[in-house]
């Protein structure tokens, strides 16, 4: 048996799985390439959406300070006026991020989803997992390599280690990381470290229970991280840092659901954010939140 699965980023709530009754494939060819085009989305600043975006970042940052807290992921939701249809987003999306798992789900109680992510939950084929630690956003510039700053390459390696730790509890063993390196992901760039392991294909569940919701999108210790976000975000995420993909019974691809975005008849909801350290600046993650809306309220 084949079916979807689009789970929400409360792994506590319920998530949608679809039997597969038709399964297609098809080729998309790419008709232009926009992933080297460099940022400018200053238009796209709200002050006061600033003002309350920086407020939250500064009292995550003092939490930081006086907890044991290590990270917290904190996220934002813009609404936008939707200018081409569906599809048109979707070619779009396609032509963007052709190296990215872009989707587009469709169900009468879920609504429209549309997303292109950069990032791997897990990859399962028979006893082999693989995986990867995503963080730290830049703007890419074809014109030079990016020189990463202290704050980043830290939040990576939280990353990192807690896949390998929360795995290594699951009795996963055979774990490799290749070396941190820099992964492009249209016009934006992040840390990326890949992560294999030998498993028992049948636990598949207790994989994904381990790994979701990573650092990466909640923070780190994950229960104290999730609580904080519920407490303080102002809003729901719902499906934006889930997890969606296809499952087989020896195999699975499940990618985590960022650069994502909501659709509605006439607007779009778009959804966005960023680790948030003891180091982190207000103002700088802000403006990191801003590039990324970009690259999704271009395509509408």
């Amino acid at each position: 048996m084949t079916y979807g699965v689009f789970s929400k980023f409360e792994n506590s709530e319920d998530q949608v799985f679809i039997p597969s009754e038709e399964y297609k494939e098809f080729k998309f060819k790419n008709s232009s390439n926009t992933s080297s085009k460099l940022l400018n989305a200053t238009h796209l600043i709200d002050e006061k959406e600033k003002l309350r975006y920086a407020n939250m970042v500064r009292k995550t940052v003092d939490m930081l300070k006086e907890s044991t807290v290590q990270k917290v992921v904190l996220s934002r939701v813009e609404s936008f006026t939707k200018r081409s249809s569906d599809l048109e987003i979707l070619e779009a999306l396609l032509n963007e991020y052709p190296a990215a798992n872009c989707y587009f789900f469709h169900h009468p109680k879920v609504g429209k989803w549309m997303g292109a992510t950069p990032e791997i939950l897990a990859v399962i084929k028979g006893e082999n997992l693989q995986t990867m630690s995503l963080a730290g956003t830049a703007v890419f510039n074809p014109n030079q390599d990016h020189v990463w700053g202290e704050k980043e390459i830290e939040e990576q390696k939280l990353v990192t280690d807690f896949i390998v730790e929360n795995l290594k509890a699951k009795g996963v063993s055979h774990i490799k990381k290749s070396l941190v390196q820099t992964a492009q992901a249209g016009t934006l760039v992040h840390l990326k470290t890949d992560i294999n392991a030998l498993i028992d294909p049948s636990r598949k569940e207790d994989y994904i229970e381990a790994l979701h919701p990573t650092p990466a999108v909640c923070g780190l210790p994950r229960d104290a991280a999730q609580k904080f976000i519920k407490d303080n975000e102002g809003y729901d995420r719902s499906f934006y840092t889930g997890y969606l993909g296809i499952v087989e019974e020896r195999e699975a691809s499940y990618y985590v659901n960022l650069r994502c975005m909501q659709l509605l008849d006439d607007e779009a909801y778009l959804y966005v954010g960023g680790g948030i350290t003891a180091k982190s600046d207000p103002i700088l993650e802000y403006e990191e939140t801003v590039q990324k809306l970009f690259t999704m309220k271009s395509l509408l």
